[in-house]
C-alpha cells in the first residue's frame, strides 16, 4: 500500500512538473499554426502543402523578428535604468552568435532535409528565441 502511494506521489509530481514546463515553453502565441489553419480554410486547401508552410513561416518569422526587437529595446532600457551596460552588451554579443547559429542550422536542416525547412526551421528558431530574451526581461 505505502509502495502504491508512493508511486502515484512520483507520478503525479512529474505530470504536473511536465505540464508547468509545458505551459511556461509556449509564452509566445502560436502565429505559424494560426495562419496555416487560416490559410488552408482561405484557399480551401484540403492540407498543408509547401507553398503554405513558406508563406505562414516567413509571416511567422516576421512577426517573432519584431517582437525580438521589442523585447531587446526592453533589455536596454532595463539596463540603463539599472547602471547595467554590460548586461545588454552581453547579450547582443550573443544575440549575434545565435543569428550565425540559426542561419548555418537552418541552412544545413533546407540541405538535408529538404526545401520547406528554409523557411520553417528559422522561424522555429526565432519564436524560440523570442521566449527566451522574454524570460531574460523578467
Amino acid at each position: 500500500m505505502i509502495r502504491a502511494c508512493t508511486i502515484m506521489m512520483v507520478l503525479s509530481t512529474t505530470i504536473c512538473s511536465i505540464s508547468a514546463y509545458a505551459e511556461k515553453t509556449t509564452a509566445s502565441p502560436d502565429v505559424y499554426n494560426q495562419c496555416v489553419e487560416q490559410t488552408i480554410e482561405k484557399l480551401a486547401l484540403g492540407n498543408i502543402n509547401n507553398a503554405v508552410v513558406e508563406s505562414c513561416s516567413n509571416q511567422s518569422r516576421a512577426y517573432y523578428e519584431k517582437e525580438i526587437v521589442k523585447v531587446l529595446d526592453q533589455i536596454k532600457k532595463q539596463s540603463q535604468i539599472n547602471h547595467q551596460p554590460e548586461r545588454y552588451n552581453d547579450i547582443m554579443k550573443s544575440q549575434r552568435l545565435w543569428k550565425a547559429y540559426v542561419d548555418q542550422e537552418c541552412q544545413n536542416a533546407g540541405s538535408y532535409i529538404g526545401s520547406p525547412m528554409y523557411a520553417f526551421c528559422p522561424m522555429r528558431e526565432y519564436g524560440k528565441r523570442l521566449d527566451q530574451l522574454t524570460e531574460y526581461a523578467q
